[in-house]
């Protein structure tokens, strides 16, 4: 998914809005969705489908590629869910809105708090080291 923001103010902060209509439901099929910003209230349409990341995984619910993992130790999944982790698919959680799924394509982007961390501090290091 390429990154979509707001048009209107710019902010990444969106959410998945719901459908209106005929028409936007046809055009999410071809992968054209309605987002709200949450910033400005700010309603539009954006494709978030590209041929290169179509083979990824990617959150039911908002459509991002950032995700980690889960374990069925500490969450009980619905029954469809257990069905496909039976059937060999990998349990992925959205780091965003934490939703919890199982999907049978590979991941792109793996979400680490660890190499957030470390880029935040060598970014915080550089600004101190520059006088800043």
């Amino acid at each position: 998914m390429a990154i979509v923001a707001c048009p209107q103010c710019g902010s990444k902060q969106l959410r998945v809005s719901h459908r209106r209509g005929f028409s936007q439901r046809m055009l999410s099929i071809a992968g054209i969705f309605p987002f709200r910003c949450r910033q400005c209230d700010h309603r539009f349409t954006a494709p978030i489908w590209s041929l290169s990341g179509i083979r990824y995984a990617r959150c039911p619910k908002c459509y991002r590629m950032e995700l980690s993992t889960w374990s069925e130790q500490y969450y009980h999944p619905p029954w469809l869910t257990v069905a496909k982790l039976r059937l060999g698919a990998t349990p992925y959680r959205c780091e965003y809105c934490r939703c919890n799924f199982a999907s049978f394509r590979a991941c792109k982007e793996r979400f680490s708090w660890r190499h957030r961390r470390k880029q935040s501090q060598a970014g915080t290091g550089a600004k101190d080291a520059a006088g800043e």
